[in-house]
């Protein structure tokens, strides 16, 4: 009787197999999983680098061109409501405060910055209503308007996105991320500029 030869894989040659196509699968997995979170960190400072130049825009084009009187913003006050006007537009924020939608709990807002118009903007109560500037997981850090001489302003913001828990400091002017490999993510941009009242220079 003649017997055929029938070449085939062994147990050990499938659990070789088995193994490697396991590590293969594993490093693809970790790879998107890095390039997703690099994907939605960027998205997410983006953001708050878009938020703090619509700020900024906001005021700076107010100061420049509204002609009307412009009050330097008050001495700053972790989460105590503030005020400072440019002509009949009043600007209300709280510094420090994460924004949220409803049920704030410890450092946290339902308003964090918004713009009215106001008849009287320099003795008018400070309003919560409005345009509000920040979206939900941020915080205005830092918001200053000084009159550095006559006609001339400088204007500083600085925004950040993060649970408290995400930052060293979160409700000081300064808030430092922490170095975290989690899923949730914090960002801070901040902004400079130096304005010139074009419009009825005071």
């Amino acid at each position: 009787m003649r017997r055929l030869n029938q070449a085939g894989f062994t147990l050990i040659e499938l659990m070789i197999a088995t193994l490697v196509f396991s590590v293969v699968l594993l490093t693809v997995t970790i790879g998107i999983i890095q390039i997703s979170r690099v994907y939605y960190k960027g998205l997410n400072e983006i953001d708050v680098q878009n938020t703090s130049r619509t700020i900024m825009d906001s005021v700076t084009q107010g100061i420049q061109f509204s002609g009307g009187t412009v009050t330097d913003t008050p001495m700053p006050a972790i989460g105590a409501l503030r005020t400072f006007c440019i002509g009949n537009q009043q600007y209300s924020y709280r510094l420090g405060y994460q924004l949220v939608d409803n049920s704030p709990g410890t450092n946290q807002t339902v308003s964090s910055m918004r713009v009215n118009t106001v008849a009287d903007c320099p003795t008018a109560a400070a309003k919560t209503t409005g345009e509000e500037f920040l979206s939900p997981k941020m915080r205005l850090s830092k918001m200053s308007v000084k009159q550095i001489t006559t006609g001339v302003y400088t204007v500083s913001i600085k925004v950040a996105y993060g649970a408290d828990d995400l930052f060293t400091n979160p409700t000081s002017s300064d808030p430092v991320c922490k170095s975290t490999a989690g899923s949730q993510f914090c960002s801070v941009s901040e902004l400079t500029s130096t304005v010139y009242k074009r419009v009825g220079a005071n």
